[in-house]
């Protein structure tokens, strides 16, 4: 680590008072150190949105993989006792680089063509309806636990084509993997590890099951569209089951807390929801405003390829580099009054879908389903509201992600 200019202060980025509600030192990080050490996870922070999106756009010097930063900040574990995790994220097509990153992607962009996310709009309907029914006569419901825990990972479950009867344990694992390789904050990591791994080892031998069983008996789900892809491009199919778990992670994780987070930030600005329930053509803009306020996935992560400097910072190669969407969403140098709740902002070029090569490939779904989510609830209780009698507990059990344990509501 070598600096041009010397830090004054240390921001403790996992520190209790900045875990839950990390804006207010996101905007002391913005003004004071854009370009920050964090030294127990040994990492760079950016929080400026300029230089987030700058090193989104050059791979050249900011690669993706980060397998060893993630090893970094698990000391304690042995290697050998994660193999199964290490199997699964060992592949993941948004660790890699190109020209391996270039390959996956454009195979596994068949799974997501407009025709195929079209073909799902049923199935999402269907689903958020089916949720809905069953505590629309409670006039209460826990929009986590009733609606956004269930939704992404039905609905994944269901265009995967994974048999009803195994469906529960198939979104279990991938939470278990999801939770371990998410940084977790707290717990026993070693036991945590050894649950992920176990998950792991059941839903790599799944996959590998339902992807030898399509190879003969071809569908119109996605695992049959990825299969045909493979096989037409000559990829190994031992690497479709880390597909189909970062299918399942960052649709089901991102997607679940992203409609936590919008419904709590729409049901506690109510000017915002009264225009919205008043113009419901706003939905789209207002999905994009509720990833843009209170995004899911507040970092992600590169390496630097060479020496790099940053705002008068020298980044050593090697070293690792947290880019903070949260923070660079609220940059007030790219956002008017970024702090506002505007569910007609426009333009709003948020970066919570990444950017340039690793745009998310599942972007046009999630916002599928959350249109689809959102339209449904409030046209269905159109008079919801924060429950006056249950608190709202916020969830954040890792570095990537950020959510609700509990968001109670009474319509």
């Amino acid at each position: 680590m070598t600096f041009l200019q010397e830090q004054t202060k240390f921001y403790d980025l996992q520190g209790s008072s900045n875990w839950l509600n990390p804006y207010p030192l996101y905007k002391e990080l913005r003004e004071n150190e854009p370009v920050y050490f964090y030294e127990p996870a040994q990492l760079w922070f950016l929080s400026r949105y300029k230089d987030v999106e700058a090193a989104l756009l050059d791979p050249q010097r900011f690669s993706s993989v980060k397998h060893t930063f993630f090893a970094s900040q698990f000391g304690s574990v042995d290697p050998s006792s994660i193999q199964n995790v290490l199997k699964l994220v060992g592949n993941f097509m948004v660790d890699k680089d190109a020209p391996e990153h270039t390959q996956l992607r454009r195979v596994a962009q068949q799974g997501f063509t407009a025709k195929a996310i079209e073909s799902w709009r049923f199935i999402i309907q269907e689903t958020t309806d089916s949720l809905l029914d069953k505590v629309q006569d409670k006039h209460e419901m826990d929009i986590v636990a009733d609606l956004a825990a269930q939704l992404p990972p039905t609905i994944i479950a269901n265009i995967l084509n994974v048999p009803e009867e195994q469906r529960k344990d198939f979104i279990e694992w991938g939470k278990d993997v999801a939770h371990f390789w998410g940084i977790p904050e707290s717990g026993d990591i070693e036991e945590i590890a050894r649950k992920s791994d176990s998950s792991a080892a059941s839903f790599i031998e799944l996959m590998e099951n339902l992807i030898e069983e399509r190879r003969h008996k071809s569908g119109t789900d996605m695992i049959s569209l990825l299969v045909a892809a493979y096989e037409e491009n000559g990829m190994n199919f031992k690497e479709l089951p880390a597909l189909c778990f970062l299918i399942l992670t960052a649709g089901h994780a991102t997607t679940t807390d992203l409609i936590a987070n919008g419904t709590y930030a729409l049901l506690s600005h109510p000017e915002q929801l009264q225009k919205l329930e008043d113009n419901p053509n706003l939905i789209n803009s207002a999905i994009d405003e509720m990833i843009r306020f209170d995004t899911p996935m507040p970092m992600t992560f590169r390496t630097a390829k060479e020496n790099i400097i940053i705002g008068g910072k020298k980044i050593s190669a090697g070293s690792y580099i947290s880019l903070g969407f949260g923070s660079a969403n609220h940059d007030p140098e790219k956002f008017d009054s970024p702090e506002i709740f505007d569910i007609t902002r426009s333009p709003n070029e948020h970066l919570s879908f990444s950017k340039g090569v690793h745009h998310c490939l599942g972007s046009a779904l999630s916002k599928m389903q959350t249109v689809t989510c959102f339209s449904t609830l409030l046209k269905r209780m159109p008079n919801i509201s924060l429950h006056p009698e249950k608190i709202a507990i916020r969830e954040r059990k890792s570095l990537v992600f950020k959510g609700f344990e509990t968001l109670p509501v009474i319509f």
